[in-house]
């Protein structure tokens, strides 16, 4: 029997896995077990592994007589229309492991023809979201939640299961009351938001905390170690740390990375993401993609080095015109975008992106928090 359930249990097995760790390395050798090889190539640990992994998933399942194998994302595609599997609709409401497909270069009009350049299971699709699983997703494998019929999505591959489940309602966004409430709220501060009530935060419904890490002038945020005390001590997460950069080349990027990771190190906080923050500070964005994808690169593979989790803040401008599209593949992102920047979240305003959190304002008034000016604070929800 082939069942939908032994597909996501397996994939579920595996989330958290990272790239180089043993996981990782299972995956790979699974895909290269199976022959014959697609097209006669054996992957190497180097490769991207999207295709490889929902590959991997088939074949640990014994499913590929109904999943096809490939290491490529475009090849599959073409081996699921061949065995009459694909489904050539943007808007399509997939069933748990259908395999989505996804076209990073989408203009997000029409239906989506494009090549496919990344791909997962879907694990669930809930309020108007589809939530999939993916291998080299930040380089492991890891969830993403993105809108029905939302920007980026190719096609979905309908492999046929035994275990076909009940019809599936049609889905549409959640209004914007219920949106609000599904989200998990958190802020960001700095030495700008003059005095923390923790306590009081966490009681307002607020689940995490982003601070920063170096100033300009490569000195600690005065707030960092008060701060990231104080909120562990009030049982806030600390979800990560922010480094606004002025790098106008990889080895300042560089420079600036060395910091951030010192302070981590000495302040015994791993388990955090740093976040590079793109504003064009430095004047960045006038060197064009290419020279900013260098500077991204040169900061964050020295903080991934070092272990830490990585990504990237950006407003949607700098995310549509600035970011290449190597960095939109390879990173996790936290995206600004403001509206009418009221304090209060409306969707409407959420950018139909793939991102990990969205900043929607900056001028959040947050009880237990002190600013100047008027009090105002970041506020963030995890997507």
């Amino acid at each position: 029997m082939h069942s939908r359930q032994a597909i996501l249990d397996v994939m579920r097995s595996w989330v958290g896995c990272h790239e180089g760790d043993a996981t990782h390395k299972h995956i790979i050798d699974t895909y290269n077990s199976h022959k014959p090889l697609a097209v006669g190539y054996k992957v190497k640990y180097t490769d991207d592994w999207c295709a490889t992994t929902v590959s991997a998933a088939a074949i640990e399942c014994g499913y590929t007589d109904i999943i096809p194998t490939e290491c490529g994302c475009e090849r599959m595609v073409k081996l699921a229309i061949k065995i009459g599997i694909w489904v050539e609709d943007d808007s399509y409401v997939p069933m748990p492991a259908d395999i989505i497909m996804y076209d990073w270069d989408d203009s997000g009009k029409g239906d989506n023809r494009g090549w496919s350049d990344h791909t997962g299971y879907v694990e669930e699709v809930k309020d108007g979201f589809i939530t999939a699983i993916e291998g080299n997703k930040s380089d492991g494998v890891n969830r993403r939640r993105i809108p029905l019929n939302g920007k980026y999505i190719r096609g979905f591959i309908a492999p046929k299961y035994d275990d076909v489940p009940a019809s599936q309602p049609v889905q549409t966004p959640p209004p914007v009351q219920s949106a609000v409430k599904k989200y998990v709220y958190g802020i960001d501060l700095s030495e700008n938001q003059t005095a923390v009530d923790f306590s009081k935060v966490k009681n307002a419904g607020y689940e995490f905390v982003i601070l920063r890490s170096i100033k300009r002038n490569g000195t600690t945020d005065p707030k960092f170690s008060q701060y990231l005390t104080n909120a562990k001590k009030a049982g806030l997460n600390v979800e990560g740390v922010y480094k606004l950069s002025y790098a106008m080349n990889p080895p300042e990027a560089f420079n600036e990375a060395v910091k951030v990771v010192q302070l981590l190190n000495s302040s015994n906080c791993r388990d955090v993401t740093i976040w590079l923050d793109l504003e064009n500070y430095g004047g960045q964005q006038v060197l064009g993609k290419v020279a900013i994808e260098a500077i991204a690169r040169g900061f964050l593979d020295y903080c991934e080095a070092s272990g830490f989790k990585v990504g990237i803040y950006c407003n949607l401008d700098w995310w549509n015109n600035h970011i290449s599209d190597y960095l939109k593949k390879k990173y996790r992102f936290w995206i600004a975008r403001y509206g009418k920047n009221t304090g209060k979240l409306d969707e409407a305003y959420r950018p139909n992106i793939p991102m990990e959190m969205w900043q929607f304002t900056s001028h959040g008034q947050v009880d237990g928090v002190k600013a100047l000016p008027k009090n105002y604070v970041d506020i963030n929800v995890k997507c």
